[in-house]
């Protein structure tokens, strides 16, 4: 498969059939799909940037750095979408890091194969879809948790006075912050074949990958991403406990807007 520069130019003139769509049947949403594509096209023409540097040099040093940029990158959008302050920033980069650690050695070294795992063509592929994996169902996750604990604190303080530990204590609360993962991963994986397009196994058979291949990868995706989600909560959450209590096991007062379910989703009732 070659793509020139006239056959991609060919391929973006297929936008101009729904463009001339909606101006002929005065749907003001011209502007908006125009300035919605510019809006990515740029951010992939940023991203491609980042990644022929990447390949150009194929350092393992180099790799790195683009995976922690990675990790870096879903710290922020955790914080923004949860709205948890910035001092949550360190409990989940150790949810991030640590899932994808784990979760991405496994998956490169036992499950794939891989034999020079730092390479950037395996290296950067399997962390960006970790990555992107655990950055929304992290952000659910975290509201409900905070959220749960900020409107239900009476809760919290009850079962202490009745002489529960502090772990004891939260473990509804923890509960609820799980299904918010456990559920979205679950809805995903019931549709990917109806409702959502198996991404991978398309982007493989592109590749030249053969189907047995194709699908075998797309299931180890779905389950290394549903696994690290979990991982990096867990991680989070443990790490944010001397960030959330005091030193007598109080809940500190928030520095941010209260915590709020990131638009289109919701976690569990």
């Amino acid at each position: 498969m070659t793509i020139t520069i006239i056959s991609f130019l060919l391929g973006l003139l297929l936008i101009a059939v729904p463009l001339y769509l909606l101006h002929a049947l005065q749907v003001p949403l011209f502007g908006k799909v125009l300035t919605a594509f510019g809006r990515a096209a740029a951010m992939l023409l940023a991203l491609g940037a980042c990644l022929w540097l990447v390949f150009h040099f194929n350092h393992w040093a180099v790799s790195l750095l683009a995976v922690l940029l990675m990790v870096g990158v879903g710290m922020l959008l955790v914080v923004r979408k949860a709205r948890l302050g910035h001092r949550m920033l360190v409990p989940i980069g150790a949810g991030l890091f640590v899932a994808l650690l784990v979760v991405g050695a496994w998956l490169l070294l036992l499950a794939l194969g891989v034999r020079r795992p730092l390479e950037a063509q395996y290296l950067l592929p399997i962390a960006g879809l970790l990555v992107g994996s655990m950055t929304e169902t992290l952000a659910r996750a975290l509201s409900v948790y905070y959220r749960s604990l900020i409107h239900h604190d009476q809760l919290y303080y009850y079962v202490i006075g009745n002489g529960a530990s502090r772990e004891e204590a939260l473990s509804w609360y923890v509960r609820r912050s799980l299904e918010a993962v456990v559920l979205p991963h679950l809805k995903s994986m019931s549709t990917i074949v109806v409702v959502s397009s198996p991404l991978v196994v398309w982007a493989l058979l592109l590749g030249g990958s053969s189907v047995a291949e194709a699908i075998a990868v797309q299931i180890l995706v779905l389950v290394a991403g549903f696994t690290a989600s979990v991982v990096a909560l867990v991680v989070a959450l443990f790490v944010a406990r001397r960030y959330s209590f005091d030193g007598y096991g109080r809940l500190k007062q928030p520095q941010s807007p209260t915590p709020t379910l990131p638009k289109g989703g919701g976690g569990p009732e």
